[in-house]
């Protein structure tokens, strides 16, 4: 399907005057992002890309290791359990933590977040962060360096957010 400029004007003003009536309201990629974060789901580039795998960003219902084969089962087999895991944290300091800052425990890094932001809905600053498996449990305090600042952080459970049933 193609459609040039003037067409896509036509929909993008057909799609908000549709969903008016509801409430729909243009977002944009910061908009998905928080809610994306809220949510707990992995975003390839982020906690996922060619240098982890998915047992260790939480992927692990995907992928049926008693499956016969499939490309990169021997790989995943090498490395089950995991070395490292996917843990969500709660910044309990002042200071939002983003993509790429290292997470301490006990003054030891052990590894870095791989995404962060405030979470308007939440009330506070979370990130996700990939450390070592046998680091951090629920409830533990980190430190996150930002900016060359270290930040408390709790370890909580993923997802930050969950609906009620």
């Amino acid at each position: 399907l193609y459609c040039d400029a003037q067409d896509a004007v036509f929909l993008w003003d057909a799609l908000l005057e549709a969903g008016a009536e509801d409430g729909l309201i243009p977002c944009g990629l910061g908009a998905r992002d928080t809610l994306r974060l809220e949510a707990a789901m992995p975003l390839y580039g982020h906690e996922m890309d060619e240098t982890v795998t998915p047992l260790e960003t939480g992927l692990g219902f995907a992928v049926k290791l008693k499956k016969a084969d499939f490309l990169g089962k021997t790989a995943l087999e090498t490395q089950n359990p995991p070395p490292r895991k996917r843990i969500g944290l709660k910044m309990t300091g002042r200071g939002i933590a983003r993509e790429r800052c290292e997470v301490f425990q006990d003054g030891k890094p052990i590894g870095f977040t791989t995404s962060g932001t405030h979470c308007p809905y939440l009330g506070g600053a979370y990130a996700m962060a990939l450390v070592e498996t046998e680091a951090a449990q629920l409830g533990d305090a980190l430190e996150v360096d930002v900016r060359g600042r270290r930040i408390a952080a709790e370890v909580v459970e993923l997802p930050f957010y969950k609906r009620a049933k």
